[in-house]
């Protein structure tokens, strides 16, 4: 999908705001020594409905150099209040793993807050375990988590 997609940009807005309202207008700070990916290494997910209405949820995977080769990154997976308790994010958040084992990644990496525990649930069920911080390691309300990426059948 192309990064001007409004109904993505609109989604990770909305994505954004969630976050603020709970954690402060100091949660969307970048962390410093993470360099940008660049536009054309970054892979965005939306999920719709079939009627292709307003958009059920967004993800993004990027490279995460700082983890080292063959590692990504899981951002911005979310789903809006009025499309949860639906599997919209069970679904996109398998959709991420597949694209970036199309990518090449052997692993997956991510940041979460405990006034998330909704999303801690998600990732912990699907087999994402406590990782080493990479970034906001300062932050007690941060929690990290990665996931390794077994390769599908027919890839193997």
């Amino acid at each position: 999908m192309p990064g001007d997609d409004p109904r993505h940009a609109r989604l990770v807005r909305a994505a954004e705001a969630e976050l603020r309202r709970r954690y402060g207008d100091g949660s969307l700070e970048p962390p410093e020594g993470l360099p940008a990916p660049e536009a054309g290494d970054v892979v965005r997910l939306l999920a719709s409905a079939p009627d292709d209405a307003e958009p059920l949820g967004c993800a993004v995977v990027a490279p995460l150099p700082v983890a080292g080769p063959g590692v990504g990154e899981l951002k911005r997976l979310f789903v809006p209040a009025s499309a949860r308790r639906r599997g919209v994010a069970t679904a996109l958040l398998a959709a991420a793993e597949d694209a970036a084992r199309q990518r090449g990644f052997r692993a997956l990496h991510l940041v979460t807050g405990t006034l998330q525990p909704e999303a801690i649930a998600l990732y912990e069920r699907e087999g994402w375990r406590p990782a080493p911080a990479y970034a906001w390691a300062d932050d007690e309300m941060t929690r990290t988590y990665g996931k390794g990426l077994v390769a599908a059948p027919a890839e193997r």
